[in-house]
């Protein structure tokens, strides 16, 4: 596509994500793609300036949040699927349609294309699903959320379905299997232990709260009853299902111990500037007054959160431990 604009940059950054990386998508429609910690950082780093330099005191604060979030774990986990993406994305939007407003003059051609040559050019590293789960295999499951639609579809065509709204009256039309007491009991039991066994990350004592309260159904109704009997309560059952899968499949993606992290952060370190630059076709052009990136796409990056580093710091650590450095340097100096 042709990239005029923040926003269009934006567009296209989020399309080859989509496309790369999957996607997480919530019974109301909101969607954000799988993107890596190595990823969201190359993306900040060519935002980062522009924002910092334009930004009202509003959008800055968001903005400064998801670097925190950057630092606390892309930089930690840099192959495995950035925990924050939900977050990152959605300032990422505002931050871009802002710039616009501002009459903020985009990056070249050039170096949108080589970032977006960044993305999904290394395979993401996660756990996922160590067996199959109740009823059968299913093919092509990378994820705990890829498991549950699988699981999803295969009941749904099993068993029929039917479009419902919530019983409370708050969430729009779902479509709901008439799921057996057996089948609920059988994904019950699965899906309690892999909440049991997640990290807690943001959101998961709401979401545990609501898996309580279904699996509070299930013990006093479904397994009480004849187990080929529709399940009574399946609509609360499979909306609360939904959530728990992806808070299980979030958790799942998480940062990992320091020991794995410093092993992913050298191979990165490795890994990332030679990506940026093969994608840019330029050479390595880090000035110190100004802090460019590789090649192309951090022609202009590098003014601000990079700014003050010398040749040989950028050229031997690259964008990621360069972001690591940067970051800590300037809460020294704020301190």
């Amino acid at each position: 596509m042709t990239i005029e604009t923040w926003t269009d940059g934006y567009l296209a950054l989020r399309y080859r994500a989509f496309d790369t990386r999957g996607f997480v998508e919530l019974d109301s429609g909101a969607r954000w793609p799988r993107t890596t910690g190595e990823e969201v950082i190359a993306i900040a780093a060519v935002f980062d300036p522009a924002i910092t330099r334009h930004a009202t005191p509003g959008v800055l604060s968001r903005w400064r949040a998801s670097l925190d979030d950057i630092e606390a774990d892309a930089v930690q986990s840099p192959h495995k699927t950035f925990f924050a993406n939900r977050a990152f994305w959605s300032t990422l939007e505002t931050a871009a349609v802002f710039l616009d407003d501002m009459a903020v003059t985009p990056f070249a051609a050039s170096t949108w294309n080589a970032l977006i040559a960044v993305i999904g050019s290394h395979a993401a590293r996660n756990a996922g699903p160590s067996g199959d789960g109740p009823f059968k295999h299913f093919d092509n499951v990378k994820t705990f959320d890829d498991l549950y639609v699988e699981q999803f579809k295969y009941l749904r065509d099993l068993r029929g379905s039917d479009k419902v709204h919530a019983d409370a009256g708050t969430g729009g039309e779902k479509v709901i299997p008439r799921t057996t007491n057996a089948d609920v009991i059988a994904l019950a039991d699965y899906w309690s232990k892999q909440l049991a066994r997640a990290t807690h990350v943001m959101g998961h004592a709401g979401v545990a709260k609501t898996w309580q309260a279904a699996t509070h159904d299930v013990d006093t109704i479904a397994r009480k009853s004849a187990p080929s009997a529709v399940y009574a309560k399946n609509n609360a059952f499979w909306r609360a299902l939904s959530s728990t899968s992806i808070q299980v499949a979030v958790a799942d993606e998480a940062p990992s111990g320091w020991d794995h992290a410093k092993e992913a952060l050298k191979d990165s370190v490795a890994h990332l500037p030679e990506t940026i630059k093969h994608a840019a076709g330029g050479g390595v052009d880090f000035v110190a007054s100004a802090a460019h990136a590789v090649g192309e796409v951090a022609h202009e990056a590098g003014k601000g959160l990079f700014q003050g580093f010398g040749t040989p710091l950028l050229v031997g650590a690259g964008l990621l431990g360069l972001f690591f450095v940067a970051r800590k340097r300037r809460d020294s100096k704020d301190a």
